[in-house]
């Protein structure tokens, strides 16, 4: 009885966030500086550069426009991602908002029937991104001093989830989609716009996805405080120095930084604190610095996992396929990270002036935040003009 219980994973729930609230008991000043920090993190930066797209998204979700896009792109989503066409906007918004965009609109469509079981499950499992802000702004220019290397995270990273998304079209169910799209939708599509053009019907759509919106961004801030204090709590006690050790000694072959291993370490809890750690490692080699931070913005870190399947809890969604797909992802994005370190960085300036907690980014997150909402809209056309390709062959 007592051996089952410690296989129990609320077994070890209950016993970590016993050890939080040791900890802030013990250690109050380092619990509340640690909480204030997550803070603002939250404010500064996550609020600017999520919130507008949660409000254009429910609002696109909410005007009936994601049934528009579904009728247009079908052509599209089947044959790359055996998706529905409605997936196309968490595509679009996934890769370029952050997250757990991608995790919200997929609910969305699965609680309107637009998606089915298998189809959320997969869409879920690619269309988690770290935003371009992050990775250019804060990775790139912020930490690394360099553009170019921000450019080079990017590439991996999406690649190697649109690469994730096509692989698992194969492990696609062989069922009809949720949604049978007909000529039917377009006239359903055409009554949902013009419901658009009523200033009462628009007003309490808009107020439905700002509320929504708000919910959302306060639930994200209540994940970044506690994984902050989290992580502050593992490296005051050790546990962060042992992991770090374990991960030394995992990649002695290759001689790997003792700092790097910390910030990988880090990063598996939080990816910002563990980046940032990666790229302070002034003794370590630069491609070992940039593998390890393709490897943990893949995998995202336990407080965007948490948030995630927070989002999708009641849903089919299962944590194991989550889990494996960050696992691909990862692989593949630091292979391709690797591939073209030879290309990029040589000719890449490198300088570590990065530090938290302030400032946060090297870019304004507001205007950075106005132009991946620009690059959402720039990829649905040309998804839009693809499908009309394909249509006409």
């Amino acid at each position: 009885m007592h051996g089952a219980m410690l296989i129990k994973p609320q077994f070890w729930l209950l016993l970590g966030f016993t050890g939080l609230l040791v900890f802030m008991m013990a250690q109050p000043s380092a619990a509340v500086n640690s909480a204030a920090a997550g803070i603002r993190l939250w404010a500064m930066v996550i609020i600017p550069a999520l919130l507008p797209f949660f409000i254009v998204s429910e609002l696109l979700v909410n005007m009936g426009l994601v049934r528009f896009l579904g009728v247009l792109l079908e052509p599209v989503m089947q044959p790359i991602f055996r998706l529905p066409g409605c997936s196309s906007l968490v595509v679009a918004m996934g890769f370029t908002s952050g997250f757990p965009i991608g995790a919200i609109l997929t609910r969305r469509l699965y609680e309107q029937g637009l998606l089915n079981a298998d189809e959320a499950q997969r869409l879920v499992s690619f269309t988690n991104n770290s935003s371009p802000l992050f990775i250019l702004g804060a990775v790139g220019m912020g930490m690394f001093g360099s553009a170019k290397l921000g450019w080079l995270l990017a590439i991996s990273h999406y690649a190697a989830n649109l690469a994730v998304g096509v692989l698992c079209r194969w492990k696609a169910l062989d069922t009809v989609s949720s949604v049978a799209y007909s000529r039917g939708l377009w006239k359903a599509a055409g009554v949902e716009l013009s419901s658009c053009l009523d200033k009462e019907g628009f007003a309490k759509r808009l107020a439905e996805a700002i509320s929504k919106s708000t919910a959302n961004i306060l639930a994200i801030g209540g994940y970044i405080m506690i994984f902050s204090v989290i992580t502050t709590m593992l490296s005051e006690w050790g546990f962060l120095e042992l992991l770090a050790e374990l991960i030394t000694a995992f990649f002695s072959f290759i001689g790997l930084s003792y700092q790097v291993a910390y910030g990988i370490g880090m990063g598996l809890f939080e990816i910002t604190l563990g980046a940032n750690t990666i790229a302070q490692a002034s003794d370590a080699d630069l491609l070992h610095q940039l593998a390890a931070v393709s490897l943990i913005v893949s995998l995202s870190g336990l407080c965007i996992i948490t948030q995630v399947m927070g989002v999708m809890v009641g849903t089919p969604v299962r944590l194991g396929f989550y889990l494996k797909a960050r696992l691909l992802q990862a692989f593949i994005a630091v292979s391709i990270t690797l591939g073209g370190y030879h290309w990029v960085a040589a000719s890449a300036p490198v300088s570590h002036t990065f530090l938290l907690p302030s400032p946060f980014y090297a870019v304004h997150a507001w205007r950075w935040s106005i132009y991946c909402l620009a690059g959402a809209a720039l990829i649905l056309l040309i998804m839009i003009g693809m499908a009309a390709v394909i249509k006409r062959d």
